[in-house]
C-alpha cells in the first residue's frame, strides 16, 4: 500500500478572512505547487493563502468526486458569484482519469441529493447573499470582471471547457438537476420576465448590432439562409 499513489483534495482560503476560494486536487507536488490559474494569484496576492489538505484516499475517483462535492458545496466555482477561482465544476485533472458510465450517473445521483438537502441549499444561498450584500465586494468583483485581460482570459478559459464534450455534459446535467427544483426555477423565470432582465437584454443586443463584425456575421447568416430558402423553392417548382 505505502508504494500506490496517493491523491489528496485540498482547500484554499483567503488569509485575511479565512473564507475558502479554491478546491484542489493532486498528488503530493501539486498540493505543494501555490500556482494556478490568474484569478486564483490575484486573489492569493491580495489576500494571502492557507492550503489545508481536507481528503487523501488511495483512489483518484474518489479524490475528483470529493472535489466537485466541495466544489458544490463552497461555492468556489468562478460563476458562482461567491468570488471563487475554480473555472470548472472539478472531475478534472491532468492524469487523464476517465469516469465510467456507471461512475458517472453515481456522481450525477450524489448531485442531485446535494441540491435536495434543504440545509445545504440554504447555507449556500446565505452565504452567497452575504458576500453580494457587500458594497466593497461588489465593486472588487465589478474591477476584476471588467478588467480586459481577465475578460479575454476567461473567454478562452469557456471557449476551451465547451469545447470538451465530457464538460458539457457534466454542465448539462447540473442544469438539469438545478431545474428541477421548483423554487429555483420560479426564481429563474421571474428573473428573466423582469423589467430589468429586459432591459439588460435589450442593451446587450444593441450593443451588439453596433459591432461591425457581428453585423458581417450576422449579414452573411441571413445571405445564406435566404439562398438556401431560395433554392429550396426553385427545386420544389421544377
Amino acid at each position: 500500500m505505502e508504494n500506490e499513489k496517493k491523491f489528496y483534495v485540498y482547500v484554499d482560503y483567503r488569509e485575511d478572512d479565512g473564507k475558502p476560494f479554491y478546491v484542489g486536487k493532486g498528488m503530493e507536488g501539486r498540493v505543494k505547487d501555490l500556482e494556478r490559474n490568474p484569478l486564483h494569484t490575484r486573489i492569493k496576492n491580495k489576500h494571502g493563502i492557507i492550503r489545508e489538505v481536507v481528503f487523501e484516499t488511495h483512489s483518484e475517483q474518489e479524490s475528483f468526486e470529493k472535489e466537485i462535492q466541495l466544489i458544490g458545496e463552497l461555492q468556489t466555482y468562478v460563476h458562482h458569484g461567491n468570488g471563487g477561482a475554480n473555472l470548472t465544476l472539478g472531475g478534472e485533472g491532468g492524469s487523464g482519469y476517465k469516469f465510467t458510465e456507471e461512475q458517472r450517473e453515481k456522481m450525477s445521483e450524489s448531485m442531485k441529493k446535494a441540491w435536495e438537502d434543504p440545509v445545504r441549499k440554504e447555507k449556500g444561498s446565505e452565504i452567497g447573499k452575504k458576500m453580494w450584500a457587500s458594497h466593497d465586494f461588489k465593486e472588487k468583483m465589478k474591477k476584476v470582471w471588467e478588467d480586459p485581460e481577465h475578460k479575454a482570459k476567461v473567454y478562452e478559459s469557456r471557449k476551451k471547457m465547451w469545447e470538451d464534450p465530457e464538460h458539457k455534459g457534466r454542465m448539462r446535467e447540473s442544469h438539469k438537476i438545478k431545474w428541477q427544483d421548483e423554487e429555483y426555477r420560479e426564481k429563474q423565470l421571474e428573473a428573466k420576465n423582469s423589467e430589468k432582465c429586459k432591459k439588460k437584454t435589450s442593451e446587450s443586443v444593441k450593443k451588439l448590432w453596433e459591432d461591425p463584425e457581428h453585423k458581417g456575421r450576422m449579414r452573411e447568416s441571413l445571405r445564406k439562409g435566404w439562398e438556401k430558402r431560395r433554392l429550396k423553392f426553385n427545386k420544389k417548382n421544377l
